[in-house]
């Protein structure tokens, strides 16, 4: 008898949403990007998903396709950024949050090969519309300087 109440109470317990992870299911994300490289300027514009991974830490994984401009030429670019990122206010306490974090870019262009690169960003996120729809901008490095902004949907109670 005490290891079934035992249980029904573990069950219970286990379904009270103040002890969840916040955000923990993936969130989506639009975003629209340049990167900036000796004589290469890259716009590209995508979306990904933002995946939990801890109260503090978020895992991005974000396709883009655009062009490339070089020498007066523009040719197809494309890729694909894996990013972890560290938030210093996961819980929203604040109206702006910042987040930093490193990853890997696959970079590839009209006629080449793929590019690994590796890649550090620092975002800023503000706050969060009736849609629970947040802008971002993030810069940082990887293949060139990047600046970019998103559109993040999300939690009310975590980024």
């Amino acid at each position: 008898m005490r290891a079934m109440l035992a249980a029904a109470l573990g069950v219970l317990a286990m379904n009270v949403e103040a002890q969840a992870p916040p955000g923990e299911t993936p969130h989506s994300e639009l975003r629209a990007d340049i990167i900036a490289s000796s004589g290469r300027t890259a716009y590209q514009a995508g979306g990904g998903v933002q995946l939990p991974a801890g109260y503090y830490a978020r895992v991005g994984v974000i396709g883009a396709v655009g062009s490339n401009y070089s020498g007066g030429v523009f040719e197809k670019s494309a890729r694909v950024d894996v990013v972890g990122r560290f938030l210093f206010d996961p819980f929203r306490q604040q109206r702006w949050g910042i987040s930093a974090g490193a990853g890997v870019s696959l970079q590839a262009r009209d006629g080449d090969r793929i590019r690994p690169l590796l890649l550090a960003v620092i975002d800023v996120e503000g706050p969060q519309a009736s849609s629970r729809m947040s802008p971002a901008f993030q810069v940082g490095l990887g293949g060139g300087v990047r600046v970019g902004a998103a559109l993040r949907w999300g939690s009310r109670t975590a980024r």
